[in-house]
């Protein structure tokens, strides 16, 4: 019998600690994400193990690992599935709730991970608010003990010898890893979602049950060196770096080198609370995250409060489901397919249900959907906006008349992302009728800084491009810039500097600049939000406004004094149009009545009036 290995449950322990604090944005934990590569490294090691033992002893089955396994995870994911489905028909909205059925089947199913990545496009769903989110890692894991049993069987038929198959395996990962590293740069959505770029962490686990047995020696510092490395991963790592990366090797090399050494040992890593929130990280991995979702979409304001609540809560479910569901000992997986396949039919048929709802209810719900034609045109999609999906040609985008200077007009650049693009429709349409013309360089999750940032080279190939050619050859012919962005990120002193940078830059070109200053911010879609109030006959904003947004904006204000233009509305919003368009169209973009409700505000704040008077206002001047 195996001896059981307190290391690897306290890894467990570390990795869903880690995942849990990042998905509460608890500070100093932004890179906690790194949990699920662990996750990965460990399940990778455990799976080798289990098929290796069984081959090599003659009585391995494919079928039968494939029903142990659906033993292990589905159960628990069955039930907190059922419990999602019940609960959330009482709350959310009908096309939250068909949302949630969709992607619950999805999760069931285990392609979750390849849905996501498929409907990963910029004015897609939000993924905090989608329930079923985490179920993207259960999937790439599923669809690897698809895989990977028959390729490692198929290879002893072949090679005979555990060393040469292991040295396949090792090959693998490093080809592998070098090409989930590049294609990240291609594509950082598919990357990061699909099985053959996470492949290789898992393969790092199987490589580690290859050279367990040659680390024997206690080797203290070893181990300390290796925690610490995933501590200050999820410490000092963030999510805008492209995942995964160079910087994926640290976690996944950390926990492969605890595996190896194998010290199980120390009374720290066999204390009782590690040991039992290894033992039920799976079902907390599974419930952490819809609590999260769920207190976000009832409104609840994330204060240590709250915090506290939703730790508590998921240690309490986790602990009844890993006592009540995932300890039950199945003979057989036949039950638990039946019930599978059940539940899946439900939330098929659910995904399509249409409850009895007032019909503007139902239609200011689901305005994104029903208006998503005149959103891309409000941007500019596929035209002067260019969502980031990894594939941008910059050269294509160039040769396009974003950037088109006329020598007969005033030209402003409108440059930044996704909520500066919200506003060009708005911009062409007021300065048209100041004989100005509107120029547009917008990208989605990029700030118009002189130094790289955003996930793919396109980015940085446009911002360069702007900033180091554009404008100095067309400097006579710029008359203004404007900078827009979302700029609420955390720590906010980040986002200063690169602005000032810019703004100074600008400067020694003598070109006029202002930013446009932070929207509105909900915890849910504010299309969402006006429908449960308009249910409940209530207003609701100030309920799911995100207040952490508005004293950022003040911030802001203060550091960027001569440039920065408050639009950010304090009091009453104004939530409605007489034609009956929302604000914003989700939780933090405006639509073409936000838009045009800014451009007014921006045109008539001061800062405007002084850096553009001899653009906008020339003809009133003469």
């Amino acid at each position: 019998m195996t001896k059981f290995r307190y290391d690897i449950n306290a890894l467990r322990s570390v990795a869903v600690i880690s995942v849990l604090l990042f998905h509460l944005r608890i500070p100093y934990c932004s890179g906690g994400f790194i949990g699920v590569d662990v996750f990965f490294v460990i399940s990778g090691y455990l799976m080798t193990r289990i098929i290796f033992d069984g081959i090599e002893k003659n009585e391995f089955s494919v079928l039968n690992f494939w029903g142990k396994r659906v033993k292990r995870i589905v159960p628990a994911l069955v039930f907190l599935t059922l419990i999602v489905t019940i609960v959330g028909y009482f709350f959310y909205l009908p096309n939250e709730y068909k949302v949630n059925e969709k992607n619950a089947t999805s999760s069931l199913l285990f392609y979750s991970n390849i849905s996501y990545w498929k409907n990963a496009g910029y004015f897609e769903p939000a993924s905090e608010n989608n329930i079923f989110l985490h179920t993207w890692s259960l999937s790439v894991e599923w669809q690897f003990y698809i895989i990977y049993p028959i390729i490692i069987w198929s290879l002893f038929k072949v090679f005979k010898k555990r060393k040469y198959v292991a040295a396949l395996i090792g090959v693998s990962a490093f080809l592998l890893c070098c090409v989930a590293i590049f294609w990240t740069y291609r594509s950082a959505t598919a990357s990061f979602y699909l099985l053959p770029t996470r492949t290789w962490e898992l393969l790092a686990g199987g490589l580690a049950l290859m050279v367990e047995k040659k680390f024997v020696i206690q080797n203290k510092w070893g181990l300390i060196a290796c925690y610490a490395a995933i501590f200050l991963s999820a410490v000092l790592l963030n999510d805008s770096m492209l995942w995964p990366g160079l910087y994926t090797l640290i976690p996944v090399i950390a926990t492969f080198g605890i595996i190896v050494l194998n010290q199980s040992s120390y009374h720290i890593l066999q204390n009782s609370a590690v040991q039992l929130t290894g033992r039920i990280s799976y079902s907390l991995y599974l419930w952490h995250w819809p609590l999260i979702v769920f207190a976000r979409y009832l409104g609840f304001q994330f204060n240590a409060i709250t915090v506290i609540g939703i730790i508590t809560l998921s240690f309490l479910f986790a602990y009844l489901s890993y006592t009540f569901i995932e300890s039950i000992k199945f003979k057989t997986s036949i039950p638990i397919i039946l019930t599978l396949a059940v539940l899946v039919l439900s939330t098929t048929l659910l995904s399509n249900f249409d409850p009895n709802f007032k019909e503007k209810i139902l239609d200011m719900a689901d305005y994104k959907n029903k208006h998503e034609r005149e959103i891309k045109e409000q941007f500019s999609t596929d035209c002067c906006f260019v969502e980031s999906d990894g594939n941008e040609d910059f050269n294509k985008f160039i040769r396009r008349d974003c950037l088109k200077i006329d020598s007969t007009k005033k030209n402003i650049l409108l440059m930044g992302d996704s909520h500066a693009a919200s506003l060009s429709a708005s911009l062409r349409e007021q300065f048209a009728a100041h004989n100005i013309n509107l120029l547009q360089a917008t990208a989605s999750t990029a700030f118009p800084f002189l130094t790289k940032n955003g996930p793919s080279e396109f980015h940085h190939q446009l911002y360069h491009y702007i900033f180091y050619e554009f404008l100095i050859k067309n400097k006579k012919h710029i008359d203004g810039v404007i900078l827009g962005g979302s700029w609420y990120i955390d720590p906010q002193e980040e986002i200063v500097e690169p602005l000032l940078q810019v703004t100074s830059y600008l400067k020694t070109l003598d070109i006029p600049v202002i930013i446009i200053g932070q929207t509105n911010v909900y915890t849910i879609p504010f299309p969402s939000i006006i429908a449960k109030g308009m249910e409940s006959n209530t207003d609701l904003t100030d309920i799911y406004s995100n207040k952490k947004a508005a004293v950022f904006n003040d911030f802001l204000k203060e550091k960027l004094k001569p440039y920065y233009i408050d639009v950010y509305y304090r009091k009453e919003i104004p939530k409605i149009s007489p034609g009956f368009d929302p604000y914003e169209f989700d939780d933090n973009h405006l639509s073409k009545y936000g838009a045009d409700l800014t451009v007014k505000k921006i045109i008539s704040d001061p800062i405007f009036i002084n850096r553009f008077k001899k653009i906008y206002f020339e003809k009133t001047i003469n």
